[in-house]
């Protein structure tokens, strides 16, 4: 007897340590979450692309200006709805061209999501420390680690909709005040939806769970949703002239694509697995009561919300889509995981079970909560917006830049908002002439791209291959770090001889600096191409300074942009601009030289032939007296 006690007693000190762990564990994590908040809130940068032009936006409606215009100039058009551009235009008289207020609201909206869920879970079990760890895990969790410090519209809506869940899962619950529930219910899911459009999983199972219970209710509740948020429609519609329809239906006509999909799909569920395995276990133990019981009413709003939740993630395969796609999902994960951790952590045998899965889940976290890789952020992110600031503020004219908020806190304002319009010229609804017509002019003073963007202009969607091709000929980089490279005008000064090498690559034009050939100087030459068609393997340009004899005097060979940019990543009528530096050799003597470029196959280094049947075509001949 008195072993047993000893050993009920080890038992349980080992399961309180257990939970000790755990519970240190997710204070830490939202420790973290809380420190990067803290510092992105008064960093005085944009750390994501969406944030420069929601501060745009912002800035706007605060001094009274329209955000929503129909298809043409202006190029920057909001594509999200106002809710929350409206707050964060509030504090635009305090903090200015600031991201303070904006990243706070953005804070405060996660905090309240957290809340929301310890209310629901404690609602659900009576159990304080399982309610406390979901929500804690929703809070700690890595995407809601990297979203904290933004300055973005999706944390605001989620709470807006979790609010409206809320309501109607209290009205499931019966009362005297079921009636104003269900009014604010409506309420929280209309500001859901007029901050961010996407969100209509919760309208849709707030609408079918008040529907199982009562259908004169449902029928009632779905009739209010869509007749005033109608009106609200109809009367945006009319006031903006059909700019808001646009921005928000037409610009937002992403492509759907696995190659976004199947990456943030897989690391959300790798990233949640323990999570994710606790919260399917209630989830399906509450639907198949109810099912077998042959008693739809009693699945509530919670289970068609979460089932609904995990639809939405199907959006995430939109073209620049990222984590803020899987907030609501994620949100109804660590809801379900409570109710099974305040079931679990009662019993013997599933307690251990439970205590495995989450410490299996801190360890899940572990990688990508690295606050120096924060920190490092930070660094870069100042650094390169303290070198670029002079020069764009000395710049007159217009800008485009990729970072918008890099224009709006250096007082330039927002000409051409990338995203949207790249989209709508993949569909095939814009055909980029103003970007086109004015980049090839070199009609714009600078035009800003992040570190990477034209080595793989697909991957975020902010640019289509027709704009880097109009760049790449009106413009060349002038200045480049870690984070920016920036482009100035820089016509080409030649245009013939044109040459075509297999049915690969045109030379479409080309610059040499400088004109005259003199011995121990640099020579610079810029050549700008086509591809006739997609280039099939990897090929090396060259630029060959030669004498009379043919020999080489000097010569640069290498893969486009210094390899940065392979020919297998070009597209068919795609330009690129390439530079070559020739070192010319202090003995140069006086003589007849010729400046001769071509292609080779990089493996095999066989040369690519003209029609002619040449394997170079010469630019420029010099004559060294």
């Amino acid at each position: 007897m008195k072993n047993d006690t000893a050993a009920a007693r080890s038992r349980s000190a080992f399961a309180r340590a257990l939970f000790w762990i755990v519970a240190l564990g997710l204070g830490g994590y939202a420790a973290l979450t809380v420190w990067l908040a803290w510092s992105g809130i008064f960093f005085p940068y944009q750390l994501d692309y969406g944030e420069g032009i929601v501060l745009w936006f912002a800035r706007q409606l605060a001094r009274g200006q329209a955000i929503y215009f129909p298809l043409g100039a202006p190029y920057a058009t909001s594509n999200y709805p106002p809710v929350y551009l409206l707050l964060t235009a509030l504090g635009d008289g305090w903090f200015g061209a600031s991201y303070v207020w904006g990243r706070f609201l953005n804070f405060a909206a996660t905090l309240l999501v957290t809340a929301l869920i310890i209310r629901i879970v404690r609602g659900e079990t009576r159990a304080w420390g399982a309610a406390w760890i979901a929500g804690l895990w929703f809070f700690g969790s890595t995407f809601v680690y990297h979203w904290a410090p933004l300055l973005r519209i999706d944390m605001l809506g989620i709470a807006f909709a979790l609010a409206g869940i809320v309501c109607v899962w209290r009205w499931e619950r019966g009362g005297a005040r079921a009636r104003w529930l269900l009014a604010a219910a409506g309420i929280f899911l209309l500001l859901a939806l007029y901050t961010k459009h996407s969100l209509v999983f919760a309208p849709l199972a707030a609408t079918s769970a008040i529907f199982l219970r009562d259908k004169r209710a449902g029928i009632l509740f779905a009739l209010s949703l869509l007749g005033v948020g109608g009106v609200i429609f109809l009367a945006l519609e009319l006031w903006t002239r059909g700019g808001w329809s646009f921005g928000l239906l037409a610009a937002n006509a992403t492509v759907w694509t696995a190659r976004v999909f199947a990456p943030l799909v897989f690391d959300f569920v790798v990233t949640h697995a323990a999570l994710l395995i606790l919260g399917a276990v209630s989830w399906s133990q509450r639907v198949w009561r109810a099912w077998r019981a042959r008693a739809p009413r009693k699945i509530g709003v919670l289970e068609l919300y979460a089932a609904a939740a995990l639809c939405s993630v199907s959006l995430a395969g939109r073209e620049g889509a990222w984590e803020n796609y899987f907030f609501e999902a994620l949100a109804l994960t660590c809801v379900f995981a409570g109710i099974t951790l305040a079931q679990w952590l009662t019993l013997p045998r599933a307690r251990w079970l439970a205590y495995a899965l989450l410490l299996a889940q801190l360890a899940l976290f572990w990688r990508d909560h690295d606050p120096r890789i924060a920190q490092r952020l930070f660094d870069e992110t100042r650094a390169a917006n303290e070198r670029i600031a002079p020069l764009l503020r000395a710049t007159r004219g217009a800008v485009i830049s990729e970072d918008m908020g890099l224009l709006v806190t250096n007082d330039k304002p927002v000409l051409y908002y990338t995203f949207p319009y790249s989209t709508l010229a993949r569909a095939g609804k814009w055909d980029q002439h103003w970007e086109i017509e004015n980049l090839r002019a070199g009609a714009f003073s600078l035009v800003v791209l992040m570190q990477g963007t034209r080595a793989d202009v697909d991957h975020f969607g902010n640019f289509t291959r027709a704009f880097m091709s109009a760049l790449d000929y009106g413009y060349a980089v002038t200045t480049q770090d870690a984070r920016y490279q920036v482009y100035a005008p820089a016509p080409l000064r030649f245009f013939e001889p044109r040459a075509t090498f297999g049915d690969l690559f045109e030379l479409v034009g080309w610059d040499v600096t400088p004109l005259t050939l003199r011995a121990d100087q640099d020579l610079e030459v810029t050549l700008l191409w086509r591809a006739l068609r997609k280039p099939p393997m990897r090929y090396t340009g060259f630029v060959h300074l030669e004498d009379a004899h043919g020999a080489v005097l000097a010569q640069d060979d290498h893969e486009p942009k210094q390899g940065a940019y392979p020919t297998p990543l070009w597209a068919s009528a795609e330009m690129a601009r390439d530079t070559f530096h020739l070192k010319i050799p202090a003995s140069l003597a006086p003589g007849e030289y010729v400046l001769r470029v071509g292609w080779y196959e990089t493996d095999s280094q066989d040369r690519l032939s003209l029609p002619d049947g040449a394997d170079f075509v010469e630019l420029k001949k010099f004559t060294v007296p």
